[in-house]
């Protein structure tokens, strides 16, 4: 009985995991165009501009965004679960009408401290008021894509997501590449509107179906029932903030736009790529997690089910990353970024320790512990400006590198040990033990590319690269019906 709901376990979470995996896997595709093009028309420096304006609108969103989002999916999870249908829509009209006001603040916001913005976060000579006027847009987009998003996550429409990044992944190359060939850096922000309100009303159309749009942006009633999710909310901005300036001062610090660029694309590819795994996490994991908050059994069981897949999954693709790294980087961006490669290599380790971290980390978030959750945020974000910008001005971009994997460890024992203490999580003793060869697999590669010779460096990595797959493949396949016919066809 316990083998079968461990199996059952792993099939959900594997197939979320895979159903968003695809996807981004399609996303890839498209990005790796995208990114190919940019590279091309934009440079190390358009690429690092367009990171000090998206940067701009993360800050203000974190202000403005009042939590909004985090709390509406476990909430409206909660509703979905246990609530009438009446409870629901009324709910979902609050949140709507506070998306509302939120993104005409945020607007306003970016619109009229735009001089204060520009003198902020570039330096002596570089004007960008005008187009920081413009980028007022693009953050107002933010909230209402959030909500709408959050709305049909809770209600469990994880295929619709889905479907949804699928088409943004194509209309974001559809609006980014003609708008870079026509006006090159001047159009960076033109890009960022256009893309972020085609993904609002891409959210919104598939939501509206749902329940229909209703804000009532002047009723008093309203506001004062949004009033306690504000306020639940309130931690949740100030770790948004805490994480948005972090950036801003690591950017800062980093000074030129072409190090930013390298820097965004060194750390992109262990993320944003690699990333791929940790869809499911945030779209299928928070609100699974979310319904069964209250028991510390259930709760502890779904997270090592979750770390197992995650690890499982992310380590064969770090071992392809790290064992291609020039060529991926030739290929998704250009030649010009190559300085970048031993950054990303020294920093395989983030998602590595990632992938073990996030699942425990989302426990705050589903009880609705807010400041619990401010507390290990504001702490990662500190000793991340601290750590990082101390180990660029040592040893550069490969000190950055250095610095992601260092402080990915970090979070993971701070987490562990915080979390364990106040929501007793235990790691299973299976779940440990399935992470230390995956862990040494990750290990020899990463010196194998970093110090050894050329043909060394394939013949090593790539026997780490096939135990990695197998020893996946023999813990997962159990799980995954039409793997398990196939090794009964052929007696593996």
């Amino acid at each position: 009985m316990e083998k079968r709901e461990q199996d059952d376990s792993y099939r959900h979470v594997l197939k979320y995991t895979g159903v968003f995996g695809g996807v981004q896997g399609l996303r890839i595709l498209v990005s790796m165009l995208r990114n190919k093009l940019t590279a091309k028309l934009l440079g190390e420096a358009g690429m690092g501009l367009n990171k000090r304006f998206l940067n701009i609108s993360d800050v203000i969103n974190a202000w403005t965004n009042l939590g909004i989002s985090f709390y509406a999916v476990r909430q409206i999870s909660e509703l979905y679960e246990e609530g009438t249908d009446e409870e629901l829509r009324h709910f979902v009209g609050v949140i709507r009408t506070w998306s509302v006001w939120s993104a005409l603040v945020a607007g306003a916001i970016c619109f009229f401290f735009a001089s204060w913005l520009n003198d902020y976060y570039f330096s002596a000579g570089e004007q960008h008021q005008m187009e920081i006027m413009f980028l007022s847009l693009f953050v107002a987009s933010l909230p209402i894509e959030a909500v709408e998003c959050a709305l049909l996550k809770g209600l469990r429409r994880l295929r619709t997501v889905a479907f949804i990044e699928v088409i943004s992944a194509f209309s974001t190359l559809l609006f980014t590449v003609p708008v870079y060939f026509l006006f090159g850096f001047r159009g960076i922000v033109l890009s960022l509107v256009l893309c972020g309100w085609a993904t609002a009303f891409i959210h919104l159309y598939f939501s509206v179906q749902l329940y229909r749009y209703r804000v009532s942006i002047f009723s008093l009633n309203v506001v004062r029932e949004g009033w306690p999710l504000i306020r639940i909310g309130i931690p949740y901005v100030l770790a948004g903030v805490a994480g948005a300036m972090a950036t801003g001062e690591v950017f800062k610090y980093l000074g030129d736009d072409s190090v930013i660029g390298l820097y965004t694309v060194g750390f992109g590819l262990m993320v944003t790529y690699a990333g791929m795994v940790f869809r499911a996490v945030d779209t299928d994991f928070f609100p699974r997690l979310s319904s069964v908050n209250h028991d510390t059994l259930r709760l502890n069981h779904a997270i090592n089910q979750q770390i197992d897949v995650c690890v499982l999954l992310i380590t064969p693709i770090m071992i392809v990353f790290a064992l291609f790294m020039p060529q991926i980087i030739s290929l998704l961006y250009d030649s010009r970024f190559l300085p970048a490669t031993t950054m990303a290599l020294c920093a395989v380790f983030y998602m590595f320790f990632k992938a073990i971290a996030t699942p425990i980390a989302y426990i705050s978030l589903a009880k609705g512990d807010s400041w619990m959750y401010l507390i290990m945020e504001s702490i990662y974000d500190v000793v991340f400006a601290i750590l990082l910008c101390y180990a660029y001005s040592r040893m550069q971009l490969t000190g950055a590198g250095i610095a992601l994997s260092a402080l990915s460890l970090f979070d993971l024992l701070m987490i562990s040990c915080v979390y364990g203490f106040y929501y007793h999580f235990r790691m299973r003793w299976r779940t440990f033990l399935l992470l230390l060869p995956q862990a040494f697999l990750l290990g020899i590669t990463l010196l194998a590319c970093l110090f050894a010779p050329s043909v060394w460096k394939f013949v090593i990595s790539g026997l780490c690269l096939v135990a990695s797959l197998l020893f996946s493949w023999r813990m997962l396949s159990p799980s995954v019906p039409i793997v398990q016919k196939i090794r009964n066809k052929f007696g593996c």
